[in-house]
Formats: C-alpha cells, structure tokens, sequence
C-alpha cells in the first residue's frame, strides 16, 4: 500500500514538471551580438497539424559565395534570423522549397527552385540586427477530410465515400490550380505586419542588446 502511495506521488510529479514545461514553453531568443544579424520576416497561415514544406534561402556574399540557410515556419514565431555573418554586402539570390520527409508534391520530386525571385540586396553591419523588407508567407490548404465517419460503415459504404473523397480532392486541386496557389509567397513588407514584429521583439531575449535596423 506504502508504494502504491509513493509511485502515485513519484507519477504526480512528473505530471506536474510536464505540465509547467509545455505551459511555459521555450522562451524566444537569439544570440549575444556577436557579428550581424539577419532578420527575415515570416508570416504563417496553418490549416493542417504540421507544415509540409520548409524554405532553403541561397545567401551570396561580395564575393560571390553561397550560403544555404533553412527557414523553419513556426506559427508562433514572426521571423527567423542567420546570425554570425560577417559585415558587408550580400545578396538572397534565391529559394528552395523542401518537402519534410514523407510529403512529396510535383512529379515526385523533394526540392522546387522558386521562379522569378527578385534579388534581394543588403548590407550588414556589427551589433545591428537587419530587417529585410520582404515577407516569406507560408501556407497550405486545408485539409480535405471526409463528409462522414468511416466507422460503422459497411464496404460498400466505405467504398463510396472513397471515391467521393477523391473526387473533391481532385475538385479542390483543380482550383488551386487555376489560383496559381503556391505553398511559400513572397510579399513586400507591410507596415501592419512591421508592427506586430516589432511587439514580438520585446519578448525576445538578447534583441534589445541589437541596433534593430530596416533594409
């Protein structure tokens, strides 16, 4: 009876530790000013549990070297940032988009070069934390889910609702299509969205140490 007791309270416990760390979660932060720091903005529009896609930023410097930066989308985050870039001048030449492992779109491939990227030229400075003035928008579809449950249905049954499922699949990617929808936008940098930026840098740790600059 003794250790049942002490194994409920070891169980509560732990409970409790789960429960402060996902309640609290991980704090925003990024790096001590140590070289530059390069702000791209990232706004999200989610609709299934987890993003299909990631985007592979190509970085050349004044030299014309490449430097591949990968950018994660996170509904709760409004930007992502490469730091630790030498000052001077650099250009975002281009973007990939990555399909997450088991997703695959377009002829079964896992990378789509982005078309008629307009360069994106800036110049990065010590101790300043530089905005570029475009907005990567990721987004998806929403989910194409059935009109009914499948449980408790007979084969027969089952059979149909299958094929009505591909059907409005077919209807709905059909329209995306015709929408020229894509998974990754590039938009100018509105100033409503600036705002909300700037409020999230508040609660982030390190950047008040950073001259917050806009390209």
């Amino acid at each position: 009876m003794r250790l049942e007791l002490i194994n409920k309270i070891r169980k509560l416990r732990i409970s409790l530790l789960l429960l402060v760390f996902f309640s609290t979660g991980c704090s925003l932060s990024v790096p001590e000013p140590d070289e530059t720091l390069l702000i791209i903005p990232v706004e999200t529009i989610q609709t299934l549990e987890k993003f299909i896609f990631t985007a592979n930023l190509t970085i050349e410097d004044s030299s014309n070297k490449k430097i591949f930066y990968r950018i994660e989308p996170n509904p709760k985050i409004l930007f992502s940032y490469k730091s630790q870039l030498k000052p001077g001048k650099y250009k975002i030449t281009g973007l990939k988009l990555v399909a997450k492992p088991g997703f695959k779109f377009g002829n079964k491939k896992k990378m789509l070069r982005w078309k008629n990227w307009d360069v994106v030229k800036l110049k990065l400075e010590k101790g300043k934390a530089t905005i570029i003035n475009k907005k990567l928008l990721f987004q998806q579809p929403k989910l194409i889910e059935g009109s009914k449950k499948m449980r408790g249905m007979s084969p027969g049954e089952q059979e149909l609702e299958k094929s009505m499922r591909k059907k409005r699949r077919k209807e709905i990617r059909k329209k995306l299509r015709e929408e020229k929808f894509r998974p990754v936008e590039i938009h100018d940098l509105e100033e409503s969205f600036k705002v909300k930026l700037m409020e999230q840098f508040k609660e982030v740790e390190n950047m008040e140490k950073w001259e917050v600059v806009e390209h």
